[in-house]
C-alpha cells in the first residue's frame, strides 16, 4: 500500500514556476490557502525548498566514533500531520523536530554519516532510508504508509521532486493553481522537470476532476492521471 499522492503547485500558462518578475505582491496565498483546503496527513517537498524552515546553522556533531545502523527510526509521534523532505544526503539541519504543526520526517540514503543520523535521533527527527545511493521512490511511499499512516500525500514541488515522482508514475493527482501570466524565460524552472530529452518515456495525460476560477482571474483545476486506460 501506498499514500494518494496529490502533486500541488503554482505555475505561469506557460509552466514556469513563481519568479519576481511575475510581479504579484502575495504570491503565497495563491499557492498556500488552496493548499490548506486540500485534506492531507503530510506534504512534502525537496532539500532546497525544506532549507527554507530548517536550521539555520549546522550544529557541532558528536566527535569520535559513532556506529549507527542503517535502519529506519519513527520518533515519538506528536503531531498528526508531517512535513517529509527528500534529502538523500542529510544537508538539512534541525533546531527542533517540527515544521509549523507539522513533525518532520526525513527521507535518506545509506550514504548519510553516523553522526548526522545521531543529530537527527538527537532532535527527534524521525527519519527513513529509501535506498543505498539513489532513492527508490515507490518503497519510500510505501514506508510513509507503513510506518507512519499515511494515506494521502501532498507534493509541494519544486520541479525536480515533482518530476521525479511523474516519471516513476507515482501520481495520482495534480492540483495546478494557474497564474495569469506568461513568463516566456527560457530554462526557468518549470511545474515538471524529469529528464531531458524524450527517450522512451511517455507523456503523463490527465482528465479534468474540477475547475474553479479564484482570486479574479486565477484557476485553480484539479486533474487526475489516467492510469491503466486506454487514452484516445
Amino acid at each position: 500500500m501506498k499514500p494518494y499522492v496529490i502533486s500541488h503547485m503554482l505555475g505561469s500558462v506557460d509552466g514556469r514556476i513563481k519568479q519576481d518578475i511575475w510581479g504579484f505582491k502575495d504570491h503565497h496565498k495563491y499557492f498556500e490557502e488552496t493548499a490548506a483546503r486540500i485534506k492531507a496527513d503530510a506534504w512534502l517537498v525537496g532539500r532546497t525548498t525544506m532549507q527554507e524552515f530548517s536550521s539555520k546553522t549546522v550544529p557541532p556533531l558528536a566527535k569520535g566514533r559513532v556506529n549507527i545502523p542503517k535502519e529506519d527510526f519513527v520518533a515519538e509521534k506528536v503531531s498528526k500531520t508531517y512535513a517529509v523532505v527528500i534529502d538523500p544526503s542529510g544537508k538539512c539541519f534541525w533546531d527542533t523536530n517540527m515544521v509549523s504543526t507539522e513533525q518532520v520526517i526525513e527521507v535518506l540514503t545509506e550514504k548519510v554519516s553516523s553522526r548526522y543520523l545521531e543529530h537527527l535521533k538527537a532532535t527527534g527527527v524521525s527519519y527513513i532510508f529509501g535506498g543505498t545511493t539513489e532513492l527508490d521512490l515507490k518503497l519510500v511511499l510505501k514506508k510513509l504508509y507503513r510506518l507512519f499512516g499515511i494515506k494521502i500525500l501532498r507534493i509541494d514541488g519544486g520541479g525536480h521532486v515533482n518530476g521525479s515522482f511523474l516519471k516513476a508514475g507515482l501520481i495520482d493527482e495534480f492540483s495546478l493553481v494557474l497564474a495569469p501570466v506568461a513568463d516566456g524565460t527560457i530554462g526557468s524552472p518549470t511545474v515538471f522537470e524529469a529528464e531531458e530529452g524524450y527517450g522512451k518515456r511517455k507523456a503523463t495525460r490527465f482528465t479534468i476532476k474540477s475547475a474553479k476560477r479564484i482570486y479574479d482571474d486565477f484557476l485553480w483545476i484539479r486533474y487526475l492521471v489516467l492510469k491503466g486506460r486506454n487514452v484516445r
